[in-house]
């Protein structure tokens, strides 16, 4: 994807469209986030800044959000995320702030096939997307999508 540029806004690239029409097409997105020198990577803010333009035609108007991340530290991605719920915040996407997740990657944590290999991880996990889910019940019955 291009960097994002206004000059773009009459003519959208494909892949920026595509992206864009994906994620207003989802019920919610769940990001899941590295972070670099304190914050998110370029990539994702500029996949963040074209899905949000041209003005009103921004994807993340009321669509529920959640972020995660992963480090080789505890808490590794704390502040990174805290700037992607900024960002998300000024997009107008209602955020599950709780529970916060810093996923402590390790060597063999997730397997060959995606599967994540330790059982507190993968329950933790489990129930933060039940949480998730209700989250965006919850969001959806206060905001409707068609209101």
């Amino acid at each position: 994807m291009p960097l994002y540029s206004s000059d773009y806004a009459a003519a959208y690239p494909q892949v920026a469209k595509e992206s864009k029409d994906a994620i207003a097409a989802a019920d919610a997105v769940l990001f899941v986030t590295p972070e670099y020198n304190r914050s998110i990577a370029g990539a994702l803010k500029n996949a963040l800044d074209w899905a949000s333009r041209p003005y009103g035609k921004n994807s993340f108007t009321r669509k529920p959000s959640a972020v995660i991340g992963t480090s080789p530290g505890a808490i590794g991605t704390a502040v990174g995320q805290q700037h992607l719920r900024s960002v998300l915040g000024f997009c107008n996407s209602p955020q599950m702030n709780a529970p916060e997740v810093y996923i402590r990657f390790t060597p063999g944590l997730i397997t060959d096939e995606g599967e994540v290999n330790n059982e507190s991880t993968a329950e933790f996990l489990r129930n933060y997307m039940a949480e998730f889910h209700q989250f965006i019940v919850r969001v959806y019955t206060a905001l409707p999508r068609d209101a």
